[in-house]
């Protein structure tokens, strides 16, 4: 077994029969940031971060900028500034150190580098200690390009359901992109893109979700941390009316059969939903 992955991720390369493949793309997931990657940090314009504290409490948000937003400080450490974000619940604010997961993102290019660690929030700041970092393929992500001007934007508004309403089905049923934060208790937080064509996350209840995994790098990080274990976030932009919202769930794997062979399914049960109104300004078309 290769030690770079926990027994989770492990267990669904041999379930997916991809185990060679993912040992031989260990290598690329550092614990220091390379040259290359500072500069496409430092140039981000958009990334998405799920936070979490020791008891399993985990909640994910976006952070986003006209112009850049983060600042290298070490070969193995960054800033965040706060400036643009949608909401982050006050736990956070009052921890010591917590749990971080990062996807940054950008749409044009369809470039993306994930990020685990720990994290401190100072003020409006977050500074982010990294554990491992890694650049992901560019598949399935659907291209937006950025706008120089970032929509005006209301007074934010939180609310909290327990079911999806209808509002928020129609957005998910309209989705191209959402992205699935998850967890390992030794390996921390994790935060994935999850892309398709319209349709492809299902509303199966008012409390229920569900998604075909598509075939990607075959590392299976976030599987991998749903089989350890299943409390998940799952985090959707409405990028045409500025709103954000954070689903928070239990999450199932179930294989399937397909005309192409072996398919993984997941399935989330809705715990909480958090729905932040006019939270998201940047304006692609």
């Amino acid at each position: 077994m290769n030690t770079i992955f926990h027994e989770g991720e492990y267990h669904i390369q041999e379930v997916m029969s991809v185990t060679k493949s993912a040992d031989a793309l260990s290598s690329m997931i550092k614990d220091t940031i390379p040259k290359i990657a500072s500069y496409f940090l430092e140039d981000l314009n958009f990334c998405v971060l799920t936070l979490g504290t020791k008891n399993d409490n985990i909640f994910t948000s976006v952070v986003y900028d006209n112009k850049s937003f983060i600042k290298i400080i070490s070969q193995n450490s960054f800033s965040i500034n706060l400036k643009n974000k949608s909401h982050i619940p006050d736990i956070f604010f009052k921890q010591r150190l917590v749990n971080i997961g990062i996807i940054g993102l950008e749409f044009s290019s369809a470039k993306r580098i994930r990020i685990n660690g720990k994290a401190k929030i100072i003020n409006s700041e977050i500074i982010v200690l990294i554990d491992e970092i890694y650049s992901n393929c560019p598949k399935y992500i659907k291209k937006r390009f950025l706008q120089k001007q970032m929509k005006p934007l209301d007074t934010p508004i939180i609310e909290n359901e327990l079911e999806l309403n209808q509002n928020l089905i129609n957005v998910i049923t309209n989705s191209d992109t959402f992205f699935l934060a998850s967890g390992h208790k030794g390996k921390g937080l994790d935060v994935s893109y999850k892309g398709g064509e319209k349709g492809f996350v299902k509303v199966n209840s008012s409390t229920q979700l569900s998604f075909d995994d598509l075939p990607g790098n075959n590392l299976y990080n976030t599987l991998g941390n749903i089989y350890t274990n299943p409390y998940i976030n799952m985090f959707f932009i409405d990028f045409e009316n500025n709103n954000t919202y954070n689903i928070l769930g239990n999450a199932n794997i179930e294989e399937i059969n397909i005309k192409e062979g072996k398919r993984l399914r997941v399935i989330i049960n809705c715990i909480k939903i958090t729905i932040n109104k006019n939270s998201f300004s940047l304006d692609y078309k």
